[in-house]
Formats: C-alpha cells, structure tokens, sequence
C-alpha cells in the first residue's frame, strides 16, 4: 500500500495544477482539488470503466478542456489519480512528468 504521504508529493510534480486520489472503493485517499466529492466520483467511475477496456495497458485518460486546463486519470495499482493540468504546460511533458513520478513511487512502495 502507498503511503498517502507518498501521493500528496505529486502537487509538486511541473505542470500538476490540482489532484485527487481515490481508492478502488472510490474513496478520496488525497487531493488538493476544488469540489473533491464530485471529482472523486467521477475520477473512479471514469478509472474503472476505463481500466475494464485498456486492463494493463492503459497508461491514462485524458479529457480535453477548453481552457486548456486538461483532466487526465492515471491507474496506479490500486488506486487511480486525477489530475488537472497547468494550462501553460504541454500534454505530453506533463505526462511524462508524471510517469516518472508514479515510476519512481511504485518502486520505493513498502513490501
């Protein structure tokens, strides 16, 4: 089990504007996100039923907004991160920016 401590660290990840962290019951494990309830449940809904599909391979979901401040959810054992994009910064860094920190988080995780 990752430490909620561990998953608070991704507000400092570049391009990270607003997160949460919901279990695979739905339930918030951290988040730094306006209306966290309503995100909650969306970011399980959406994480499940996205994982049923992609299963192994889905590395994430994104869902573009307007105001460029994009939505994506990443599958992370069990649990999956939501997170709201600065819009100043490039899908495709902050994807990566976030990769590796999920790379690294689930390699120093408690046995």
């Amino acid at each position: 089990m990752i430490p909620r401590k561990a998953f608070m660290q991704i507000a400092t990840v570049t391009g990270v504007d607003q997160y949460i962290v919901v279990d695979h019951m739905g339930q918030i494990i951290a988040h730094d996100i306006k209306d966290p309830e309503r995100s909650a449940g969306m970011v399980f809904a959406c994480g499940r039923n996205a994982y049923a599909i992609g299963k192994t391979r889905l590395k994430y979901v994104l869902f573009p907004r307007e105001n460029q401040k994009n939505f994506f959810i990443f599958p992370v054992g069990n649990y999956y991160l939501g997170v709201v994009k600065e819009h100043s910064i490039d899908n495709s860094v902050l994807t990566d920016n976030i990769m590796t920190f999920l790379t690294g988080l689930l390699k120093v995780r408690p046995q």
